[in-house]
């Protein structure tokens, strides 16, 4: 499912969401599926248990209108203003507001802002398409690496969301030791 209405994303924030849920970024050196990360959110919706269909992913045009808005932002914790360095500067939110997003959880977050945003959380499953950037340290930096050219279209959500359930249950039974 994929939020692209304040509504939508309001009742998202007032479900029930245990402390520490996980989210999801996807990212990739090459133009990502368009849709994918709502289909992955609706894949989760109907197979995660624990989440009470709580997926969700986020059209572009609402991360705008989030990051535009101080009401919006204060609704995910974000209370400050920008602290712009020079008159006439652009002023982005988007970076804290990927941030709280993906640690409020249930989120599916997509993009290079995402990836970056998140960057350190242990509670982010990340996913990336393609042949990794030489830079990254695979074995810290992404839980799941996909070509999607091996894989039809239609079956990247379930291979997504199933790891990251098998995953999530690996992550439980560890902390329950």
């Amino acid at each position: 499912m994929e939020a692209t209405d304040l509504g939508t994303f309001h009742r998202w924030l007032l479900a029930d969401t245990a402390a520490g849920t996980p989210s999801i970024v996807i990212h990739g050196q090459r133009e990502l599926p368009a849709g994918l990360a709502a289909a992955v959110a609706r894949h989760l919706n109907e197979f995660d248990e624990d989440a009470h269909g709580n997926w969700l992913a986020f059209a572009p045009e609402l991360m705008t209108l989030i990051a535009e808005s101080a009401t919006q932002r204060s609704l995910l914790g974000i209370e400050r203003d920008c602290q712009c360095s020079f008159v006439g500067a652009a002023c982005s939110h988007r970076g804290e507001v990927l941030s709280a997003l993906a640690a409020r959880g249930h989120a599916v977050l997509e993009g290079a802002a995402a990836m970056q945003a998140c960057t350190g959380s242990p509670r982010i499953f990340r996913i990336w398409l393609g042949t990794p950037p030489d830079t990254a340290d695979t074995a810290d930096t992404f839980h799941l690496i996909l070509h999607p050219e091996h894989f039809s279209g239609h079956s990247l959500p379930a291979i997504i969301g199933d790891t990251y359930l098998e995953w999530a249950d690996a992550r439980l039974a560890d902390t329950a030791r």
